[in-house]
């Protein structure tokens, strides 16, 4: 049960990798904020039915830290992200 439970956040990884250097807008869900690392997880909406629940939160640097005094675990959110030097960063986020 286990590798199956990583094979697919290895496949979600590089899928979420594959639609951010694409610069595609992604949907989801904010899981934690750490404003002292400059980061926020976010759970990604998958899109495949009966996945939603099981989906990691994958965490991404924040380029603007006005973003932590605009959302909150929770919300639901849009948002779109690229490689800065080595580090998946959150490049525009809308709250909806």
């Amino acid at each position: 049960m286990k590798k199956t439970g990583i094979a697919v956040m290895v496949i979600a990884a590089l899928s979420v990798a594959g639609a951010v250097d694409a610069q595609q807008a992604m949907k989801g869900e904010v899981a934690a904020l750490n404003e002292a690392t400059g980061k926020i997880s976010i759970k990604q909406n998958s899109g495949t039915v009966g996945s939603g629940s099981t989906a990691a939160a994958t965490e991404f640097k924040v380029q603007d830290g006005l973003l932590f005094n605009a959302v909150k675990p929770g919300d639901k959110v849009t948002f779109t992200a690229e490689n800065v030097d080595g580090v998946m960063t959150i490049k525009k986020l809308i709250k909806e």
